[in-house]
């Protein structure tokens, strides 16, 4: 008889009983904006020693996920995230699990962020403002997470106006922009006006901010100082201070006060109006001294 010795390979464990992909699932199959999917990759059998690497892929740049996920020995499941960018229009990103030659896919819905603009005020009072004095407050506009077109700006009300923006205005996603509201009064009394901005927001697309402010009159004064005497012959007791229309003769007495102040406040003047002003000291007894220099002063 005759004994032959064969020697041949046994195939390995790996080989005759491969481990690939069975399921690729995440938590959400719609995103809408920007976010992130909690993903899992499911093997059909444990992972070996030293683990399984599963290769990872997106079909579309919106969507981002790791070149591959390891899962560990003895584990049948190894969990990813994919990171969902902000997308244009509504689209589809398939993702792909690879091992072993199989595929396991999962598709993902992108859908659009509702645009949206917000607005840091819906009223703006000016409060009293001095008649041809422009008084200035901002307002500012700010796009949510998806860009917006902010297409005008209306403004009515006498005495307002708005600068700083030139429309039609395209933001990009969180992206701010400043106008300049001003309210120049030329009449006293209280004034309203309203401001509309027209944008494509899903939410409040004709957004209207009430303005109101009241105009006031100047109101002047006339400070007049001088300094005591220094070859009095009789201790000065205090001072008169007069006053004149400008080029008259005729000097109203203003004020009489003591030796101590030095100063004297009009609050009685007229806007447009010229007036001359003397101080004369006084003694003990009332009597005056002769009249200072005159000083002229023109209110506006």
């Amino acid at each position: 008889w005759i004994m032959q010795v064969v020697a041949f390979r046994t195939p390995s464990a790996a080989a005759s009983n491969p481990v690939a992909p069975s399921a690729l699932a995440c938590s959400s199959s719609s995103i809408t904006g920007a976010g992130s999917d909690a993903c899992t990759v499911t093997l059909s059998a444990v992972a070996p020693s030293g683990g399984e690497t599963v290769t990872l892929s997106s079909s579309s740049s919106a969507v981002t996920v790791p070149a591959s996920v390891t899962v560990a020995a003895g584990a049948t499941t190894a969990s990813f995230s994919a990171t969902v960018a902000a997308v244009a229009s509504a689209q589809s990103a398939s993702l792909s699990a690879i091992a072993d030659g199989v595929v396991m896919t999962f598709t993902l819905q992108l859908n659009v962020q509702a645009s949206t603009l917000s607005i840091n005020a819906t009223s703006i009072n000016f409060g009293n403002v001095t008649l041809n004095t422009a008084a200035t407050q901002s307002l500012t506009l700010t796009s949510g997470l998806s860009a917006i077109i902010v297409s005008s700006a209306a403004i009515t009300g006498t005495g307002f106006s708005y600068s700083g923006v030139t429309f039609p205005l395209t933001l990009a996603s969180n992206q701010s922009a400043t106008l300049s509201i001003e309210f120049d009064p030329t009449v006293a009394g209280a004034a309203t006006g309203q401001l509309i901005i027209t944008s494509n927001s899903s939410t409040n697309p004709t957004a209207a901010i009430s303005l109101s402010g009241t105009g006031v009159a100047a109101s002047y004064a006339v400070s007049v100082t001088w300094q005591a005497p220094t070859s009095s012959v009789d201790p000065v007791a205090g001072y008169n201070v007069y006053r004149s229309p400008s080029g008259g003769s005729s000097y109203q007495l203003l004020s009489s006060i003591s030796n101590t102040q030095l100063s004297y406040m009009d609050n009685s003047v007229q806007t447009g109006q010229t007036y001359d002003y003397i101080v004369e000291s006084v003694d003990a007894s009332g009597n005056e001294s002769v009249p200072s220099n005159m000083a002229s002063v023109t209110i506006p």
